[in-house]
């Protein structure tokens, strides 16, 4: 590891850190916080990214029923397959719909696959299927096949086979049937087991046809060895990295995977999701553009929770999608579902939907405690999947809470565009899901956040949170240490926050819907971001109860006297709208789809973010700078850019964003955004603006016409430095100290102990050698874990403490004699 000593850019300030020698933390083992919720750390599941097929779902033939189509509303095709043959004439293939003469395998099935075939033994065909992003072959590997088949004037033999992309060479052949319209009148189902005697994770599936006919196939299902062995299970490497999380809770099935887009019929039903896969009809996955099969299903969801040790906590629509609602006056159907789903899991094998359940193969309850009332549901703006939310709650809690008295409840807040979103309402709730996507700035900047929350409140779930701003390209240090930082402030109010899980967990890096994710896979691989290690080190390493902290600030004698670039430029920009400016000067189009006609320069697309420079360098920290703006459609406002060093490090006066519900002014530091001020704001579209900035060090106004809207000051980064946190475990007599350096400076640090000896010590450390330094599927361990043991000296142990780092350090007090 190198340690490095440097000087600390920000967006609008330049700073630079001296050290001290040492850090001090004291710490009175007998001085006690909170008790620590014994839930406090759980993960939250959504099917995004190909979370669930192509993903933890195990299956690996995509689509096994003939469904997929290339976008929603777009009839199926043959996407995932292909036919092999030395000629077009000897295997065709087409999909057909159900028909009084050719009746399909079942209601839920919609589409199947006729093959017309004109092969023999010296010339067989094959219909191929590529797999999500390629099959991976294991050498000794064994995987179970199943398919559904009909014959139709049809002789000869079916074999399976995986084989080479190249089709150079066979890593698994197997005769699976011999096929006849003599003794086959209907569908039949055939089993067969492959056995790879290779290695390679881009192979292919294929069915080898030697005769000539006519055969419908549907249901084409391909299984390697699952987790826990379960039969429709997961991918054993990706469940396993959830499994060592030590997750207390999974909240599944999303997010917007619960609400759907467009149609109800795309938000999950949990009825559709269960028994065997072929009655399962499957749905498009609108929200995040592709069709889930719902091979894992609500069953599945369950008994991952139960194989993991984690507690279900089920999100349940409340009647309202992406695009559309029912009225909240007229959601019983929604509450009957919610209702019905609860039996399922809960219900004695007596009741109709725990028989189902035991029919499933789970006769006992899998004991839901937790239910959150809708996702997201509760926003200011009815038309960000909100309508009458409390109204819609009450419904669902009066019902729930009947027949179910002991089980939690979770309501919705504000999602998004407030950092502080409170429960407007009196009727009774039992936690409150705070959803957070900042910067690594603000989350560790929320170290204290929750040290003031009414403590005679509801309890809070931090139900989504992560860095999505200046994280890098796939998750960086920086990112990681923020959120330990933050968490480690929900450690110390647990007495608050019971519930926190990190969003979202997967992607296949194939196809990438949202980013960051904590963990990073492809057909064959798996990685995690430092942000993984870090929810993973946090639950592993978490006492019973916080012991007070006493640490000295290393850098409080240092003078923080800000230094706005002397150097800059100046610029606008746009957030998912279409806007003009009216301007004379030249400009670099750093980001975005723009257009000049005479003096209006045009955003013309939808992007987030994007940025026009003056290519003007302003050579001084003071100046003012005037622009007219419009904006003409789209879901935002218009931004001013200042102090303006490079596309990661400027400042913006953002007018009506959060879609068009308030202005702000953001630093950007490293791709992050730090939140300046903000205040309710709505810009009108079709209407030139002017708009006038002044800057003054770090001084800042901006007028919107003739009104002062900001009157503010930059602020300094507080948040690169030491944060310490300690809890006490009463089961072991352990005490564990978390030390986080968001800084590039190394130090050591002291713990002094009083009413604690320690006999032995040891520190558990996640460290880069930069704050932009990232994990790749090709080099996953450059950051990870490492152990070292440290030697306590009577009452007190010292330890490096690298730049970037975090550090978990583990005192065991003597055996009692």
């Amino acid at each position: 590891m190198t340690y490095k000593k440097s000087i600390l850019l920000t967006g609008c300030a330049l700073f630079a850190l001296a050290i001290q020698a040492q850090v001090t933390i004291d710490i009175d083992t007998q001085q006690r916080g909170p008790k620590v919720s014994p839930m406090l750390y759980g993960i939250f599941y959504e099917d995004i990214n190909h979370a669930a097929d192509g993903g933890i779902y195990a299956e690996l033939i995509r689509n096994r029923s003939f469904e997929d189509g290339p976008r929603y509303g777009a009839p199926a095709d043959m996407q995932g397959w292909t036919t092999d043959a030395t000629a077009p004439s000897l295997l065709s293939a087409k999909l057909i719909q159900p028909s009084k003469k050719a009746p399909l395998l079942n209601s839920a099935q919609h589409n199947a696959l006729e093959l017309t075939v004109k092969a023999s033994k010296e010339s067989p065909v094959r219909l191929v299927n590529e797999g999500f992003w390629g099959i991976n072959a294991v050498q000794g590997r064994s995987y179970h096949l199943t398919f559904w088949a009909k014959a139709l004037k049809y002789q000869g033999n079916v074999k399976a086979m995986l084989y080479s992309h190249d089709g150079s060479q066979i890593y698994a052949e197997t005769m699976v049937s011999s096929l006849s319209s003599s003794n086959s009148k209907g569908w039949k189902k055939y089993e067969a087991t492959l056995t790879a005697d290779g290695n390679d994770p881009k192979a292919r599936f294929a069915l080898v046809f030697d005769g000539v006919g006519q055969v419908q196939l549907d249901m084409v299902s391909l299984f390697p060895p699952t987790f826990k062995n379960r039969e429709n299970g997961m991918r054993p490497d990706l469940a396993n990295m959830l499994w060592q999380m030590h997750p207390k809770f999974m909240r599944f099935p999303g997010g917007c995977f619960v609400e759907g887009q467009e149609s109800p019929d795309n938000a999950f039903r949990w009825e559709r999701t269960i028994g065997p896969i072929e009655e399962r009809e499957g749905h498009w996955n609108v929200n995040w553009g592709y069709r889930t099969t719902d091979g894992l299903g609500y069953h599945e969801y369950l008994q991952l929770a139960e194989d993991l040790n984690a507690k279900p906590l089920y999100v349940v629509n409340v009647g309202l999608w992406h695009g559309g609602m029912t009225p909240y006056d007229n959601i019983q159907p929604w509450i009957d579902e919610c209702m019905n789903a609860l039996e399922y899991a809960n219900g004695p094998v007596t009741s109709k939907y725990g028989a189902l359940r035991a029919k499933n193969g789970h006769p006992e309850p899998f004991g839901i405690e937790y239910i959150e009332v809708g996702n997201e549901n509760n926003q200011p703006d009815p038309n960000q999947q909100s309508d009458h939310y409390y109204e819609r709650y009450e419904q669902f809690y009066k019902a729930i809470r009947e027949k179910y008295p002991e089980m939690k409840i979770i309501g919705n807040v504000v999602a998004w565009g407030d950092d502080n979103p409170k429960w407007n309402s009196k009727l009774p709730v039992d936690l409150l899901d705070e959803h957070y996507y900042r910067s690594p700035d603000w989350f560790a900047a929320a170290f204290h956040k929750y040290d003031s929350y009414d403590r005679q409140g509801p309890k809070v779930y931090v139900g989504e949170y992560a860095v999505t701003n200046g994280y890098g390209n796939l998750g960086n240090m920086n990112a990681a240490l923020g959120e330990a930082v933050y968490m480690m402030g929900m450690e110390n109010n647990s007495d608050v926050v019971e519930l926190a899980s990190y969003a979202p967990i997967f992607v296949n890096e194939n196809d990438a819907r949202w980013r960051p994710d904590m963990i990073r896979f492809n057909s064959s691989r798996v990685m995690g971001t430092p942000s993984y290690y870090v929810q993973q080190l946090m639950p592993q390493h978490l006492g019973t109860q916080v012991v007070k902290v006493v640490q000295n600030n290393p850098y409080k004698d240092v003078a923080r006297k800000p230094l706005p670039p002397k150097q800059s430029r100046v610029g606008f920009g746009t957030w998912s709208t279409h806007a003009s400016f009216e301007t004379v000067k030249e400009y670099d189009y750093v980001k975005g789809d723009w257009n000049k006609e005479g003096n209006i320069v045009r955003q013309t697309g939808l992007k987030d973010a994007t940025l026009c420079i003056e290519k003007n360098v302003i050579d001084s920290d003071h100046y003012t700078c005037k622009f007219r703006a419009r904006k003409d459609e789209g879901a935002e406002g218009f931004i001013i850019i200042f102090n303006y060093v490079d596309d990661k490090n400027y400042c913006w006066v953002n007018f009506g964003g959060w879609t068009n519900s308030q202005h702000a002014i953001e630093q950007i530091s490293n791709g992050g955004k730090l939140l300046t001020a903000s205040k309710r704001g709505h810009i009108e579209s079709g209407r030139w603006y002017d708009v006038t900035l002044q800057v003054a060090g770090d001084s800042v106004k901006a007028w919107l016409d003739n009104e002062l809207v900001f009157d503010t000051v930059l602020k300094h980064d507080e948040t690169k430095g030491i944060f310490s946190s300690a809890t006490i475990d009463d089961a072991t007599g352990e005490l564990i100290v978390k030390v986080a350096n968001t800084s590039d400076v190394a130090t050591t640090a002291n713990v002094n102990l009083k009413n604690f000896t320690p006999a032995s010590a040891r520190v558990v450390r996640l460290a880069a050698n930069d704050g932009m330094e990232e994990n790749t599927l090709d080099a996953p361990t450059t950051i990870h874990p490492v152990e070292q043991l440290l030697s306590p000296e009577n009452n007190s142990v010292q330890f490096d403490v690298p730049p970037y780092s975090l550090n978990i350090i583990r005192l065991t007090a003597p055996a009692k004699p």
